[in-house]
């Protein structure tokens, strides 16, 4: 019985461990203020280097796109979303550059990561939202 609940163990947190996510975030920060919904993120940070990934979902069953608003005062930030197992650029911005726009294609009911790759940026504000 107990060779039983140990195999069972085992094997709950090996399928436990294997579904991990395709992206994962690794980044150095000063000041760094996030926040995330199923819909939405918002980022704003002193200091920012390296990768930070959010996973929305659409919750309504129409199609929209994606609205984003960045700005940061040095360095540079690229924004990208990934809805179909294909990381796609949404945004490049550079020192003292700020972008509102809004771009790639939604679903709904799809899971859509938002990666911003940030390249030694200071001062900077970042706002994705799923418009439909």
């Amino acid at each position: 019985m107990k060779k039983i609940i140990a195999i069972i163990v085992v094997l709950s947190l090996l399928l436990t461990f294997s579904s991990c996510d395709e992206y994962v975030s690794s980044y150095k920060a000063l000041m760094l203020v996030r926040s995330n919904t199923s819909h939405s993120c918002n980022v704003s940070f002193s200091s920012l280097d390296g990768s930070l990934v959010f996973k929305l979902k659409k919750s309504d069953t129409g199609e929209g796109n994606i609205s984003f608003s960045i700005n940061v005062e040095e360095g540079e930030l690229y924004l990208y979303y990934d809805a179909y197992g294909i990381k796609e650029e949404l945004a490049h911005v550079e020192d003292g550059e700020s972008l509102t726009d809004v771009g790639g294609y939604v679903e709904g009911g799809d899971k859509i990561y938002i990666i911003i790759e940030a390249k030694k940026c200071k001062n900077g504000k970042i706002s994705v939202e799923l418009d439909g």
